[in-house]
């Protein structure tokens, strides 16, 4: 016994390294007084180095459940690198932001790491009290980190919003995953799939298990900021501190969808479910694709009215989760896999965008559209690249989202979603014209007198996330590998005890 334990606490090595690096931070953070910030964000970095070096030696070890409820598997740890390099970009912007240097508060990154910590373990488990436990560790993280300016009624204002529809979408999900055991009379997603009483209650009277399901479901789509949970999303994402924005919109929502990709993977499509789960996962794809293609419209529709790029890409976030979603709602390993192709490159063009809103913010010190007028020319490098990275948002060729749409695109129409793919297509169109009024301020009004200030690091990381932008969309197989590899979690296992 005491050797499983030793064993199980081998496996989760990276988990242990982000607490021990969160500790560091803080203890460091306190004996210094906050008086050099800069070195908590260096040993943020250093720990997320070594925590990357674990999972990558951890990627070819065999699949286990561990400690009872987490499972090591190949799915995890994808979105357990995700998470660890979207939080490394997020590192490197708060050290070169230069608003928030003022604030010099350490916090920031034990908060960061707090939220990964929880990212880990809510991705990692078919056990849905330890998915909950590290969904309300990230959320907690992320309501303090978006009130994190405190003096700021925009700041104040987020976090609050943040803290009140957070916490009733958590107790819609805790309530639905109650109704949920007590049908089955297990938290374990493999046991509920594979015994009798799921299935037999869905064949004798389906409604319960529909509105069980309804109601975790309604708690993933907040998490992911799908229609009609979405609405505090605008709010959060303008008062919020750009780097915060950054993180809630790609770390924060891609462990959402790896929540909801393993729930619904788990329960619905692996080796040995029962025949009744299964042909009832259809009607699941039918409303997930329902709400993917309100969120998708939804998000490009109101996108077109704004006037600040951080609002607009708010909106922007939405709608791409409703493309992330057509994946889902095929409801089939290719759709799945796809999904997480599409949160690959989303990752890519995400950061390169908030790495430019970034850039421009600390020049004219507002995130309007109207005030990058005619700086393409004084900043041609990173404007150039962000002219690219809209390409890929839009999803035209040559870049990494035109091939993650195609790749959902025929996914959904061998799904006999044709329906959905048609909207999927006539809302990338919509997305084209408020995506170019920023290229369009940039490069076709009159070039500015303003003054642009270097900043090599910071125009250095978003020419690299433009660049893998174009450089993965023609050279696609690493990440389709990746993404078919993370596939693993499909195959039927049980959680020990």
């Amino acid at each position: 016994m005491q050797q499983a334990y030793i064993d199980g606490l081998r496996a989760i090595r990276p988990e242990i390294a982000l607490v021990a690096t969160s500790l560091v931070v803080l203890v460091a953070d306190l004996v210094t007084k906050g008086r050099d910030s800069r070195r908590m964000g260096w040993l943020t970095l250093a720990g997320l180095a070594a925590t990357a070096w674990m999972l990558v030696g951890q990627s070819n070890s065999p699949r286990e459940v561990v400690l009872g409820m987490v499972a090591i598997d190949r799915f995890g740890g994808f979105f357990k690198l995700f998470t660890v390099l979207s939080l490394a970009v997020v590192t490197l912007f708060l050290l070169n932001d230069r608003r928030e240097r003022k604030h010099g508060i350490g916090e920031y990154y034990f908060l960061l790491l707090g939220a990964a910590i929880g990212i880990f373990f809510m991705v990692s488990t078919n056990h849905l009290l330890l998915m909950v436990l590290g969904l309300e560790l990230l959320s907690l993280a992320s309501y303090a980190l978006a009130g994190f300016h405190k003096s700021e009624r925009k700041s104040a204002e987020a976090s609050m919003k943040y803290v009140i529809f957070g916490g009733l979408s958590t107790g819609i999900m805790i309530y639905g995953m109650s109704l949920l055991y007590g049908l089955t009379g297990t938290l374990d997603l493999a046991r509920m799939a594979t015994g009798s009483e799921l299935a037999s209650q869905i064949s004798a009277n389906p409604l319960p298990v529909g509105l069980a399901l309804s109601l975790i479901l309604a708690g993933f789509a907040y998490k992911i900021s799908a229609a009609p949970f979405h609405f505090w999303t605008p709010d959060v994402y303008q008062g919020s501190p750009t780097p915060v924005t950054t993180f809630l919109a790609v770390g924060s929502k891609a462990a959402g969808f790896g929540a909801l990709v393993r729930f619904l993977g788990a329960l619905f499509l692996n080796d040995e479910v029962q025949g009744a789960v299964r042909e009832y996962g259809g009607r699941i794809g039918l409303l997930l694709a329902l709400v993917a293609a309100v969120t998708m419209t939804l998000g490009n529709l109101a996108a077109m009215g704004q006037s600040s790029l951080k609002r607009m890409l708010a909106y922007s976030s939405i709608a791409h989760a409703g493309y992330v979603l057509v994946g889902l709602a095929c409801m089939s390993e290719a759709g799945f896999q796809y999904a997480l192709f599409y949160l690959a490159a989303y990752y890519f063009m995400n950061l390169g965008a908030f790495g430019f809103l970034l850039y421009f913010e600390g020049v004219t010190g507002t995130d309007s559209i109207d005030s990058l007028k005619g700086l393409g020319f004084r900043a041609p490098l990173i404007s150039i690249v962000m002219v690219a990275i809209l390409v890929s948002l839009t999803g035209l060729p040559p870049t990494v989202g035109f091939y993650g749409k195609y790749l959902l695109f025929v996914e959904g129409w061998n799904s006999d979603l044709g329906w959905l793919v048609l909207i999927m297509a006539l809302n990338s169109v919509v997305s084209l014209f408020y995506y170019f009024r920023v290229a369009k301020a940039l490069f076709l009004a009159a070039e500015s007198r303003r003054q642009v200030p270097k900043h090599p690091v910071l125009v250095g990381m978003v020419a690299a996330l433009g660049l893998a932008t174009v450089l993965f969309g023609m050279y696609t197989a690493p990440i389709e590998d990746w993404a078919k590899g993370s596939m693993d979690l499909l195959q039927i296992w049980t959680g020990q005890g």
